[in-house]
């Protein structure tokens, strides 16, 4: 019988302020990639998150979202919304392993709770094609020129 006990690490607003800071910082890099690698490097990406967790505190039922996860991704090769949706799940999966498991980086106890911040806001450029911030800028730029 496993008697974890599990104390919920304190999570901030400097935490969750570098989340958000991550998250922008990752839009902004893969931004740069073109298409359609932007959408294949991201759907690995997702496929790499299915096991993040794997040893995170929750037996089988890690793995069981790891296999769901995985799926969701293999959809993402062709549909960008599948990797947003992805990226809901594992925020949700972050949420629970921050009150329940283990963190996602055992040196950092409110790592689960920032992935949980930003799992989100990529969700939401995915779900919205995850269209290049440099090409939006540069589209403003010559509207407002």
């Amino acid at each position: 019988m496993d008697t974890h006990n599990h104390i919920v690490p304190e999570f901030t607003l400097v935490n969750a302020s570098a989340a958000v800071l991550v998250a922008f910082s990752f839009i902004a890099i893969m931004s740069l990639v073109k298409e359609p690698n932007r959408q294949k490097i991201n759907a690995i990406i997702l496929a790499g998150a299915a096991g993040m967790y794997w040893r995170g505190g929750l037996g089988a039922w890690e793995f069981v979202f790891g296999a769901i996860l995985l799926a969701v991704a293999f959809k993402g090769l062709k549909r960008y919304y599948f990797i947003g949706v992805g990226w809901l799940l594992h925020a949700g999966w972050d949420v629970v392993h921050h009150f329940y498991g283990n963190p996602i980086i055992y040196l950092d106890p409110s790592s689960s709770a920032g992935c949980a911040v930003c799992d989100p806001i990529l969700a939401v450029w995915f779900m919205l094609g995850a269209p290049s911030v440099w090409n939006l800028i540069r589209k403003q730029k010559t509207v407002t020129t």
